[in-house]
């Protein structure tokens, strides 16, 4: 049988989630990391059971941590590298979860988005 393509598209998702969330952690600290990966902490339970819903409100979340990464690297001179890395990774996990949500409705014969 052959893979749906919305597979493919949460496997990125996850993995770039995973990426995010711990980077975020050990680049901030203790505290700190603590607030910045609760919110996407929460949407893990929903993002594991691949509901379109937690991904669609996911993506408004990550672009907010895309805008503040951007504005870190573009303002401290000493994290441009890791803050432009982990903006990228957020930016994929965006892509992933826009083409997870369309790919997902369009198999599940659901109405066009």
């Amino acid at each position: 049988m052959k893979t749906p393509l919305s597979w493919y598209a949460w496997a990125v998702a996850i993995a770039c989630h995973f990426v995010l969330a711990n980077g975020l952690w050990v680049w901030a600290g203790l505290l700190p990391g603590l607030l910045l990966v609760t919110p996407l902490a929460i949407a893990l339970p929903g993002l594991i059971r691949k509901k379109r819903y937690t991904a669609g409100w996911l993506t408004l979340l990550l672009s907010g941590y895309i805008a503040a990464l951007m504005s870190e690297a573009a303002s401290v001179p000493s994290r441009y590298t890791i803050a432009l890395s982990f903006s990228a990774v957020a930016a994929v996990e965006f892509a992933a979860l826009v083409l997870f949500v369309r790919w997902s409705a369009r198999e599940n014969g659901v109405a066009r988005i």
